[in-house]
């Protein structure tokens, strides 16, 4: 394995346990919410952060990439000290836009409540987030610039400490808030964690930088060349590549924005008062936490993914590009099955454990994790189409996306049989088109080929024995022992016999192990299934 792969292995590594890390966090949070301020408060909850969401993504995703990607390209050329200049601008660039996202909530709260029927209970949640898009913007600048040396470390650290600030700090002031000022004010503490969060992350990413410029303060004035890019130009290319991917992210983030815009209304077209509405959009919600733990593999594979693809493409090595786009595939394919299918059959007990009680949650919860392989695939698929510089391809599919999500939700969330699981069917819908269209525009542009029956049936069969034999587990030691017990050794049970399944049937290598967080041990493992198998050869282990 070159030096180069092992660096993006361990980035994706590294990011991919802090991601899961932080996710897991974010459930811990949701559940005490949920206890505390129920279905309706944690419907607000939702409202909220998903306006809070799309100022974030048209704040902090375009930039950030671009910093990635520009300081990786110059660090490929040997222009450290361009590469250096290139964060110095879009740091600027972000605190200005943060700015402006933070000024927006603060003074668009009433307009905001007003164009969407909420509740007024939304007020105090909106002002209490209002300053986040500015501290997190700030933190922004400085993870694409690590990032874009491929350091990923202080992305980790300060993920998981704006977690932890956030966690505990919301869960401790919704507790009090609730307790003398009801459940909007509630939720309005809980939602202030994000800030105070971002605020923690922006001071520890701070110093880190500070010491990082020391310790390199003769690397990053190095240059190779005598004539060097004006500020002027460095910005034109920063705002040629943010533009479309900020476009990009607004976009997928308009998804759950439409949702809380449009269900309240359409939900009393289909006999649903307002809190009932808010109430189901609540189970929405949590059931939306749940199928994004398994899509922070695609989203750390793909941040760590871009830097590395981008500098394969700058040096035009077109067959070191393509085979990281297929082990990237073939990665999430691997995580994408047996997540999908294993949330499904256990979706009733998930929710009877963690949000008991919730009307909808687990129903909610049984169809929509079948979006998740889509979402996974949808995503991966662009965030390879910014790598290699089509950056309007995804933003021109997620357009039609955009229509697609809003007519599909407008037309579903009306009619009285399907009422909230219109959103869950337009979400499906919406993520199918995009992997689609996704994937033919990446096959289009590289030339990419891959092997469907190893990629796709493979990974399928295993997850579909694995679902079967999960489902069985769970209410056989459910009904004898209770429902933790039952999910705890459910969960086990599906580990074990899809991960024995791939490597009876080949479905898995060693070097896409090489991948996953704790890979070593995943490949002590490995050989000694291997070695069960009569007449299957064992190459000797690589160091």
């Amino acid at each position: 394995m070159s030096d180069k792969t092992s660096n993006y292995l361990k980035g994706a590594s590294i990011l991919a346990a802090a991601g899961i890390f932080s996710r897991l966090l974010g459930l811990f949070f949701k559940i005490p919410l949920y206890q505390m301020v129920g279905s309706y408060g944690n419907g607000i909850y939702a409202n909220v952060t998903n306006i809070y969401n799309l100022l974030l993504m048209v704040s902090t995703v375009g930039l950030p990439l671009a910093i990635s990607k520009m300081v990786s390209e110059n660090i490929a050329k040997g222009e450290y000290a361009t590469a250096h200049r290139v964060f110095k601008l879009s740091m600027t660039a972000l605190v200005i836009m943060g700015s402006i996202s933070s000024l927006l909530l603060f003074f668009g709260a009433d307009w905001i409540i007003e164009t969407a029927n909420w509740t007024s209970e939304s007020y105090p949640a909106i002002i209490a987030i209002a300053l986040a898009p500015l501290v997190i913007s700030v933190c922004s600048a400085y993870r694409g610039f690590f990032q874009g040396f491929q350091i990923m470390t202080p992305t980790a650290i300060s993920q998981i400490i704006e977690q932890i600030v956030r966690v505990f700090l919301g869960v401790l002031l919704c507790w009090v808030f609730v307790a003398n000022f009801g459940i909007g004010m509630g939720v309005g503490g809980a939602v202030f964690g994000a800030t105070a969060g971002g605020l923690a992350a922006a001071i520890l990413l701070a110093y880190l930088y500070t010491a990082f410029v020391k310790k390199n303060r003769r690397l990053l004035k190095k240059r190779t060349g005598k004539r060097q890019r004006s500020n002027r130009a460095l910005l034109k290319r920063l705002v040629i590549i943010s533009i479309p991917v900020t476009l990009t992210a607004a976009l997928v983030s308009m998804f759950s924005t439409i949702d809380s815009f449009i269900y309240v209304s359409r939900l009393a077209h289909a006999g649903f008062g307002a809190v009932d509405a808010t109430i189901m959009f609540g189970d929405f919600s949590n059931a939306e936490i749940l199928i994004n733990i398994p899509l922070i593999l695609s989203g750390t594979l793909a941040i760590a993914m871009i830097p590395t693809i981008s500098e394969s493409f700058a040096l035009r090595k077109r067959e070191e590009t393509n085979n990281k786009i297929i082990l990237s595939i073939r990665i999430i394919l691997l995580v994408a099955f047996p997540s999908c299918i294993g949330l499904s059959v256990l979706s009733f007990g998930i929710f009877d454990l963690l949000f008991p009680g919730s009307p909808y949650g687990g129903a909610i919860l049984s169809t929509l994790s079948y979006a998740t392989i889509f979402m996974m695939l949808s995503n991966t698929f662009q965030s390879i189409l910014q790598s290699i510089d089509r950056f309007r391809v995804p933003l021109i599919n997620l357009g039609v996306a955009i229509i697609i999500r809003f007519i599909t939700g407008w037309i579903f969330l009306a009619i009285p049989a399907i009422n909230i699981y219109g959103i869950v069917l337009s979400t499906i819908i919406t993520f199918a088109y995009l992997t689609v269209a996704n994937f033919l525009s990446v096959r289009r542009f590289t030339g990419v080929h891959m092997d469907f029956f190893h990629t796709l049936v493979k990974p399928l069969f295993a997850s579909m024995i694995m679902g079967l034999m999960t489902y069985f587990t769970f209410v056989l030691v459910s009904f004898m022992i209770g429902n933790f017990f039952g999910l705890v050794i459910a969960l086990v049970v599906a580990i074990c016999v899809y991960g024995i399944i791939m490597i009876l049937i080949k479905g898995i290598t060693e070097e896409e192990i090489r991948y996953f967080p704790g890979h070593q041990r995943l490949l002590l493992i490995y050989d000694r299934i291997n070695r069960l198998v009569p007449g299957r050869t064992h190459p000797r282990r690589r160091p």
